[in-house]
């Protein structure tokens, strides 16, 4: 009895131990500060606060939480009282471990996923599961940084290097090394959705959306990387937006795609590059009335720097009860063909050397001059790479003759280093070497200012 107690005794005390050592950081993990959407929303951003007007505190984004509505140990989750916990993950009563199951009530994408390409996954094939990826160091924060969002450089620890060292000596590795991310070539597609209501969120808490896309990706540039990309549309009060983004696909095979996939010169059969190299634009949004359904891009298609322009959309609305679950399919109906804001996050078009590559015949008009392309956008592009010890590349782009500063501070707002000092410089793209080797290691930012725009990164040094 009494060998008993001491056991119950010291596994109750490992316990909480283990749970105030989770707790350390967890106050600056995703997991709890839910940043991501408010990042992608804001105005600053060029999110879609833009043409709501509506602050994130406002909504609903933040409280998301389980789409079961009970905790892992049964008990109901209560939407109004709702605040992230611990608890969200654990059942501590039965220990610390996580079902998978607990991880896809809330990543329904890759719930989603699943049900779009059963069986077609390798890891899920050989048994591994999210925790097989994904550690407790990155699930609880503990490098006590607060991100902006999981497609922040160092959000994410894991990579598929990690695991797959040395690659194997194939040509496409070869050609691709160190300029084309794993995924764009090895996930099976990406899913998204279209046309997402937002005044359903605003009067339920729920999110809406007339149908999910996939048989699609999108290549865009992150990291100085070729990546995989995706979109979502949404609606709000008769206007519409899309945002572009980087994508984590968790569906990946050995064979997904082929050269000719992306490389329309090499025999490929790519609608994308094909209908830009004759028209200019490329369909990626088309309402159909038969089905009352957006019909979504097929194929590969990368992203160009006039993107704004080329990308045709269409969008459409729920003008059903907003406050109803499920959706009434006949209440969709077409709105428009015009976009009224739209943002890149975490992403980058691609340049015309690479468009080059890929079989483009058709470039951005007005971005060659004397034989350099010219950005059509101001961007401060997230140096690379980040985190960085004690050097990395920091690089932006201007599109026409601004005065230039560009300035280092530290997470209290002192200047720390200058690299531009009120300069006038012409239209271009500039590319600035940083060594951080005087500073101490911590979280800096990058303040980019002319007198049309600012824009700031944040910088993670670590020695």
């Amino acid at each position: 009895m009494k060998h008993s107690f001491i056991l119950n005794f010291l596994f109750l005390l490992t316990l909480n131990i283990a749970m105030v050592m989770a707790q350390a950081n967890i106050g600056t993990s995703l997991h709890y500060t839910r940043e991501g959407k408010n990042t992608a929303y804001r105005v600053e951003n060029g999110g879609m606060q833009t043409i709501t007007g509506i602050p994130m505190d406002s909504l609903t984004c933040q409280k998301c939480h389980s789409t079961t509505g009970f905790y892992p140990n049964g008990n109901p989750i209560n939407p109004a009282t709702y605040t992230p916990s611990c608890d969200d993950c654990h059942n501590f009563s039965g220990g610390t471990s996580v079902e998978e199951t607990t991880c896809l009530n809330c990543h329904n994408r890759q719930n989603y996923e699943r049900q779009a390409y059963p069986g077609l996954d390798v890891h899920q094939n050989h048994g591994m599961t999210c925790l097989s990826c994904h550690t407790r160091q990155e699930i609880h924060g503990d490098d006590g940084i607060a991100y902006a969002s999981l497609k922040e450089p160092g959000a994410i620890k894991v990579h598929c290097e990690d695991c797959h060292t040395p690659l194997p000596a194939n040509s496409s590795h070869l050609t691709h090394n160190n300029k084309v991310d794993c995924a764009a070539c090895h996930a099976t597609s990406v899913l998204t959705c279209a046309s997402c209501h937002f005044e359903s969120l605003l009067a339920s808490g729920k999110n809406r959306a007339i149908n999910q896309l996939k048989g699609y990706r999108f290549l865009v540039k992150k990291d100085g990387k070729v990546r995989l990309g995706a979109f979502m549309t949404h609606t709000y009060n008769g206007m519409s937006n899309f945002i572009i983004s980087s994508y984590h696909s968790h569906i990946i095979q050995k064979n997904a795609t082929t050269c000719s996939d992306c490389h329309y010169n090499l025999g490929g059969s790519n609608v994308a590059i094909a209908e830009y190299n004759n028209t200019g634009f490329m369909t990626v949004a088309t309402w159909n009335e038969g089905t009352k359904k957006i019909v979504g891009p097929s194929g590969v298609v990368p992203i160009t720097e006039d993107w704004k322009t080329a990308l045709k959309m269409d969008y459409a609305v729920y003008n059903g009860d907003p406050n109803v679950f499920p959706s009434d399919p006949n209440a969709w109906a077409y709105l428009k063909s015009t976009t009224d804001n739209s943002h890149l996050f975490y992403a980058e078009p691609l340049d015309s050397a690479t468009l080059s590559k890929l079989g483009f015949t058709r470039f951005p008009t007005g971005i060659e001059n004397n034989g350099h392309t010219i950005p059509i956008y101001f961007t401060l592009r997230q140096n690379y790479p980040n985190p960085f010890n004690p050097a990395t590349t920091i690089s932006f782009d201007l599109p026409k003759t601004e005065r230039v500063t560009l300035k280092i501070f530290d997470t209290i707002g002192r200047e720390v280093e200058t690299l531009i000092n009120n300069e006038t410089l012409n239209a271009n793209t500039y590319t600035i070497q940083f060594n951080g080797e005087k500073l101490s290691s911590g979280i800096y930012m990058l303040v980019l200012v002319t007198p049309s725009h600012q824009q700031s990164r944040k910088m993670v040094l670590m020695k």
